[in-house]
């Protein structure tokens, strides 16, 4: 019985880490798809906006979802669209994404 339990729960584990991963995965896509053009991280991408490699260790999760919503509350000059009508999921994996950038 403990076994069973034991096995359930490593499954589990598996699972749980593997979503997280397809969701990292995800966001990242879509940052190539919308932001890369102009952001650079790691080394790769545009030289229009900010430098976003360690974003996340700068702003808290809050201050990240306001930038993408509204960049020009801010910073009035941004040439930075707002992403505010992007989908749920697709903000959220975006958002978990920016997260990992510390």
């Amino acid at each position: 019985m403990k076994r069973a339990v034991l096995v359930l729960a490593l499954f589990a584990v598996v699972i749980l880490i593997t979503v997280a991963a397809q969701a990292e995965s995800k966001g990242e896509q879509i940052f190539k798809q919308k932001c890369a053009m102009c952001h650079v991280v790691r080394g790769q991408g545009g030289s229009i906006g900010p430098e976003l490699t360690r974003i996340a260790s700068r702003l808290k999760d809050r201050d990240l979802k306001e930038k993408l919503d509204n960049p020009k509350k801010t910073n009035p000059n941004s040439l930075m669209p707002s992403f505010k009508t992007l989908p749920k999921a697709e903000m959220d994996a975006l958002l978990g994404y920016l997260k990992t950038l510390k």
